[in-house]
This record gives structure tokens, sequence and C-alpha cells, in this order.
């Protein structure tokens, strides 16, 4: 299997890792660069993109996830491949690593000829049309399974001859729509328009006795390079083939990955996974590499859309590293929005206690009256409504008291320094101040299950926490407003879930805090929950959101070395925000403030 010219970049891997992993792939004719860190590594792309990145699983400045999210929130890096070396193979940790936005990952252990299969793979040119059909709304996964009763895909995990394959219902429970191949013939990638017939993934039985899955697998590739198509291809075969004659057959025939039938299922799940979003990140670029050729020959200014894109890209960069610095204005910001809902919170309490005003002076007045007449009882019964007046005034009071406090406590100025903070109380905090966006509506349910204190900044919750809750806020009643629109009766009540608590960490040695925010709404898109972070993007509408407060956000978590992610609450059907951020102990602390 040959590969063309092109540019690895080795990041994190230790001298020996290093001088080997380079010497396998310089002999394949493909160029060789190397960083010790990731912050190294993205500043290398302002002078030169590699066509591939082998990073380390474990790295000294940031995560596997906050690496490859990073890559996927720039439009310029997004397309790049990363491959993750594990030192030992582990088939926990490579789920965990693919669900986290790698495209492959593999133990330094494995067989070097298997290892140069899946490089060459991942750089592998497919020649798809770069105009893609699909257009640019959500759509679900579309897997297509070939096999046939008999076979080992049909067979696999304790399924039956007579029973559906045990791997279609899986990816259905995953959400993606699934077909079943059991007759090679009768598919045709021409036949299949992109976004509609089309799977994102093939897998196929490469020991079927029923077809020649190598032969099939080889005539798709060529039917995928003709019609210009970019689907990915997955082999799985017998245990124990994946080195030696079966693999080079297998990615010479233009497969993109292969397995074995030991691999765990949720293993599986995760490698098609990530297949598949390395299709779905292709199609995006090419429409948007598309769309700026076409320009280019309409308006014939190549030389001048260079220019431009070049400055675009300059001012992007610009952009991000003064993301840090929005941090206040976007407070400001969140202020002034909920300005007119505190006004009103005063306005209650305020004219409740001006109301109690003439008749607690009335009742004085009858009291004295009474006094100097003697009239003993009257002048009781004339104190005591007084003090009943009173004392109702006093919890209006005591409200504007509260949120004077909140108001204070949320604007003070040092919430760049880390200190200890109680999170339970900062969060009572939050929701005193978003009572009135939140209304009658919407309820709020917290589970804090983790310890109140945090050494942190308090930004992570003033404005991190605020952000989400408030946009959740914001997407719930705007999904009540179209229901009323429509005539729909309102379903279940809608709610605001705030969960913490201390997971083992992923990505270090220790524990993380995580806190996760779940809502009722509309959620967030699978194509947009990777640029939801991104500075100035919003799915609001045009003079509803500025698209900082999630950019911000994203800048505060990275701050605490942490990792923010937004998924689909499967429970409440809207979105679920998971926060990270490592838990120092108390001696940790004590270090960190020296």
């Amino acid at each position: 299997m040959t590969v063309g010219s092109g540019t690895v970049l080795l990041v994190g891997l230790d001298p020996v890792g290093e001088g080997a992993f380079s010497s396998l792939l310089t002999q394949r004719g493909l160029q060789v660069q190397s960083v010790s860190t990731g912050c190294q590594a993205f500043a290398g792309f302002e002078s030169q993109l590699p066509d591939l990145l082998v990073v380390a699983g474990t790295l000294p400045d940031m995560s596997v996830a906050r690496l490859c999210q990073r890559l996927r929130v720039n439009a310029v890096t997004r397309s790049i491949p990363v491959l993750v070396l594990l030192e030992a193979p582990d088939a926990e940790q490579e789920r965990l690593v693919l669900e986290q936005g790698a495209d492959a990952c593999l133990s330094r252990q494995a067989d070097p000829a298997f290892l140069m299969f899946r490089v060459c793979g991942l750089l592998r040119e497919n020649d798809e049309d770069p105009l893609s059909r699909a257009g640019g709304t959500f759509r679900q996964p579309s897997v297509a399974i070939a096999t046939a009763p008999g076979g080992l895909l049909w067979s696999w995990r304790g399924g039956g001859r007579d029973a559906p394959p045990v791997l279609q219902d899986l990816l259905r429970r995953h959400g993606a729509t699934v077909s079943l191949i059991d007759d090679p013939a009768d598919f045709n990638l021409a036949n299949c328009p992109v976004g509609k017939d089309q799977p994102d993934c093939l897998v196929v039985d490469l020991a079927c006795p029923s077809f020649d899955g190598l032969a099939f697998a080889h005539t798709v590739v060529a039917m995928r390079r003709r019609t210009r198509q970019c689907m990915r291809v997955l082999g799985m075969v017998e245990g124990g083939q994946l080195s030696g004659q079966m693999a080079s057959m297998a990615f010479s025939a233009g497969v993109d990955d292969l397995v074995d039938a030991d691999i765990a299922p949720d293993l599986l799940v995760a490698r098609i996974s990530s297949l598949v979003r390395r299709k779905m990140v292709q199609d995006e670029t090419r429409r948007e590499e598309a769309h700026i050729e076409s320009a280019r020959a309409r308006m014939a200014l190549a030389d001048a859309l260079r220019r431009v894109n070049a400055d675009l890209a300059s001012a992007n960069r610009k952009l991000i590293e003064a993301q840090a610095k929005l941090v206040q204005s976007a407070k400001m910001a969140s202020l002034g929005e909920l300005a007119a809902g505190i006004a009103h919170e005063f306005n209650n309490p305020l004219a409740f206690v001006l109301a109690h005003e003439n008749t607690v002076n009335r009742s004085i007045s009858r009291a004295l009256s009474a006094v100097r007449e003697g009239d003993t009882l009257a002048a009781e019964q004339a104190l005591a409504k007084s003090s009943e007046r009173l004392a109702a005034s006093l919890i209006g009071l005591s409200r504007m008291r509260d949120l004077v406090v909140s108001l204070r406590r949320f604007s003070r100025l040092e919430e760049g320094e880390f200190s200890r903070l109680d999170v339970p109380e900062a969060i009572d905090m939050v929701l005193t101040l978003l009572a009135p966006k939140l209304g009658q509506n919407i309820r709020v349910i917290c589970a804090l299950d983790a310890p109140p204190d945090l050494f942190c900044q308090a930004a992570l919750v003033n404005q991190v926490v605020m952000n989400i809750v408030s946009n959740a806020a914001d997407a719930i009643t705007e999904k009540q407003r179209e229901q009323e629109a429509a005539g729909l009766a309102a379903g279940e009540e809608d709610r605001i879930e705030i969960t913490s608590s201390l997971e083992p960490a992923t990505t270090h040695t220790g524990q993380d805090y995580v806190i996760r925010i779940s809502d009722t709404g509309p959620g967030v898109p699978k194509d947009l929950q990777e640029r939801v972070f991104e500075p100035f993007f919003t799915t609001k509408p045009v003079g509803s959101g500025t698209g900082l407060g999630l950019a911000t956000a994203y800048g505060v978590v990275q701050a605490h070395d942490g990792s923010i992610v937004v998924t689909d609450a499967r429970e409440n059907g809207g979105a679920c925000f998971t926060l990270r951020v490592p838990y120092r102990a108390e001696e940790e602390r004590r270090t960190h403030a020296a």
C-alpha cells in the first residue's frame, strides 16, 4: 500500500517513541515534524498546517480532549485528523479518546504495519466532489451493514441466524439510521444521493460466506472515487487477524478502519462514530471550500480574495487572543439584560412597603387618641394592627436587601483570582438574579452532591453557570412561545437541572469537579455543538444575542485547565452542558496560593 507526500506532526512523544515513529513514517516518504507540547503545535499552525497530528495519550500542558476541542472550534484546523497513541492497549481509554474528538486511537505496542495502515487511511485522499449536495441542515448519521445470515457480523455478539444483527439495534439506540445490505449486487453508490440514501459509514463483513467481503469493499471504494463521494468503510475480520496478510489486503482494498470480532460493543460504536464524524467534518470543510472557489470564479478576483481571507484569518486569531479580556464586558452585558427584571423585583416589595406606611401611620394616630381618651383596648388593637403591617413590610425589605447583596457579590472585580468558593451559595446567588427571567413557568432543580468548597475563580459560577442557565431559560421561553403560536398544548413541566459531583479524572490523576446543567428546551443540533463556543457565533435571532456568552465561558474553563462540552439531554430532550475542572485538595490549594 503506497502513500503520497504529506506532513505528519508528532506532539508530546518521548524521544524513544518519537525516533521509532519518525523512522517508520519517513520510510514511506512522509515529512515528519515534532513538538513537545500542545501549545507549540498550535503556535506552528500559523506558518504551516500539518496533514495529520500524532499525539501522545498524555501531554504536559493540556489534555487530549482540550486539544481536539481547540482544533474543532477553529474552521482553519477543523479538518486535521488526530491519531492518539496510548502506552498500552486499553479498550475503555480508547473509547473515551474517540468520544473526545480524536479520529483514531492505537497502542504503541500494535503491529508497526497496522499502525502504518491506519496512518495511510487517515491521509488517504478520496477525490470527493468538493461541492457537497447534503446542504447545511442537521441530519441523523446513517450506517449500512453489509452481511448475510451465517456471516460474522450477522451472528456477532450472540445474534442468531434468524435474528437481525445485534449491531443494527446497537447503532439505532445511539441515534443512527441503519440499513442492511445482504446482497452486494443491490448496492450502487451512484444511485445514493448525498444526504438521503447514501450511508455515512459502511460496515463490511470481510468473513461472510455468502459474498466476497474484500471484493465488495474494493468495489465500493472504486465507486466512491468514481462518484466523488466520501463515505467511510470499516471492515470486520475474525479474531486475531488484525495483522499480517488479511490486514494488508483489507487496507489495500481501501477500507478506512479494521476491527476484529473480539472488539467490545462500546468501542465498536466509538470507532464507527469517529469515522462518521470525520466524514461530516470533511463534508462541511469541502462545502466551505466550494463556496470560496465559486466566488472566485464569478468575481475573477482570486488575488484579492486571498488577501481578504488572510486578513480574516488574522482578525480571527486576534479575536481569539482577546477572548479572555471579554469576561468583564460579558458580565456587564448580563447585568444589563437583568436590569429590567431586577427593577421589577425591587418595585413589588417597595410598593408593598409604601402601601402599608399610611396604614401604620393611621393605626398609630388612633392608638394615641385612644390613650388620651383612656380606651386601653382600642389602643392595643391599633398597635397590634401596626405591628402586623410592620412585620409584612419587613418581608419586602428583606427581599430587597437579598437582591442588593447578590448584586454586590456578583459584580466584584476579583473574578480572575483563584480562591475558595462556596459553589451552592454562588449558584443560589445566580438563581436569585435570574429569578425574573425564569418566572413561574420554569422550575430549577438543584442536586449538588459534590463538596461545597471549590478552589477556583468566582467567574466559573458568576459567568459560566449564569450564561448557560440564562441561555437555557431563553431557549425554553422561545419553545413555549412557538407552542402557543401553533396552538399546541404544553407537555411536561419545563425545568432546568443543575447537578454537581466528583468523578475520576480522564485526563490527569485525581478527581474532577463536574457541574452538569441540562434543560427541556429544543436542544442544540449536533452539527452546531462544536461551534457554539466560537466567539460571536449564536443561534439566537439577529439582535437577541452577542455570541460572547459561551465563548467567554469556554475561556474561563480553559483558565482552570478544564473542559466544557454540550451534548443531548436524552431524558429531557434538551441540551446538557458538562463542565469539568480539576478538584484540588486542601494541601494543593495552599501550594497553589503560595
